[in-house]
């Protein structure tokens, strides 16, 4: 028997910046055509029928994983199901001093880092991130300072052993997320649970956007949480970013928890465009990274890396 094997050579570019020219391309190309027609008014912006076409395929992802939640499949205390419905184009991994070398344990994926700081070094944007559960490792924070410079950046941990060390970076709380007056006991350490609302108010920030919320606080997120997807849901809280790790052995089998908790995050517009499995610890399978994105901040987001800056001009 003779094989014949064919060697077919093809020209790459790196898939994000093929992918970002395509999609420019595709919204010059939109423009163009609309450039010397009278219903120009119909395409009131850059991009607009490209992204609704994403936000179409984005909805019918997340409609199937629903029907799926429903389903044998969904009772399963398992991650297997909760899969990225949504991408960003300009998503990175953050946690680092020197941008793109975020590697190992603890960085979190983000999207729209340069969107974020040119809206507030040059629209006056006014920039809020919290970041609940810390150990003293504050890559993340020096990340925010040095690539979102002028964001407004809050620590939270009960738990440390010793003076919190990002000081230069943000302003530390030991307060630890949970139910309002709810005693929690780790590492030796009690205190009372504070809810985000409970905290919003404290600090003043009830009529701010939260532009990025990273929390980590090992089990805590099933109780903390789906009050703020509701808070979020009624249009009294905005928070553009979500970037949480997820735990599955507090949970201790309850599957209705896990299906809860991505309930409430669909309630509250969030898609999820980003899954980690945590190699680095729990098992390998029962600790997972997500990263959620507002669907009104994922689609402005998205706009800024597919839509020329200056669109008059092309």
């Amino acid at each position: 028997m003779v094989g014949f094997v064919i060697f077919t050579l093809l020209k790459f570019e790196p898939m994000a910046t093929n992918c970002t020219h395509h999609l420019q391309e595709i919204a010059r190309n939109s423009v163009q055509t609309h450039n010397n027609v009278s219903d120009l008014t119909q395409f009131t912006s850059c991009g607009d029928a490209v992204l609704d076409n994403f936000d179409k395929q984005f909805d019918q992802k997340r409609l199937e994983r629903v029907k799926v939640m429903s389903s044998r499949l969904g009772d399963r205390v398992s991650f297997d199901i909760y899969e990225p419905e949504a991408t960003c184009f300009s998503e990175e991994r953050f946690g680092s001093d020197v941008r793109y070398r975020a590697f190992g344990d603890g960085p979190k994926f983000i999207c729209g880092v340069d969107f974020i700081a040119h809206q507030v070094a040059h629209n006056g944007k006014k920039c809020l991130v919290y970041s609940v559960g810390s150990a003293n490792q504050i890559d993340f924070e020096k990340s925010v300072h040095t690539f979102l410079s002028g964001c407004e950046t809050h620590t939270f941990d009960p738990t440390l052993n010793s003076a919190f060390v990002g000081e230069e970076y943000a302003t530390f709380h030991p307060w630890g997320l949970g139910e309002d007056g709810v005693v929690a006991n780790k590492r030796r350490k009690s205190w009372e649970g504070k809810s985000f609302e409970t905290v919003f108010r404290r600090l003043g920030h009830e009529n701010r956007t939260i532009d990025v919320l990273k929390i980590d606080c090992e089990g805590c997120e099933y109780d903390v949480m789906p009050p703020l997807f509701e808070l979020i849901s009624s249009g009294r809280v905005q928070v553009d970013q979500l970037l949480i790790e997820l735990h599955l052995g507090q949970i201790k089998g309850n599957a209705t928890k896990l299906k809860d908790f991505f309930s409430g995050a669909d309630k509250a517009k969030l898609r999820v465009f980003h899954k980690e499995r945590n190699g680095w610890g729990c098992g390998g399978t029962s600790c997972a990274e997500y990263a959620f994105a507002s669907e009104s901040f994922l689609r402005e987001a998205n706009r800024d890396s597919i839509c020329p800056k200056n669109i008059s001009s092309v």
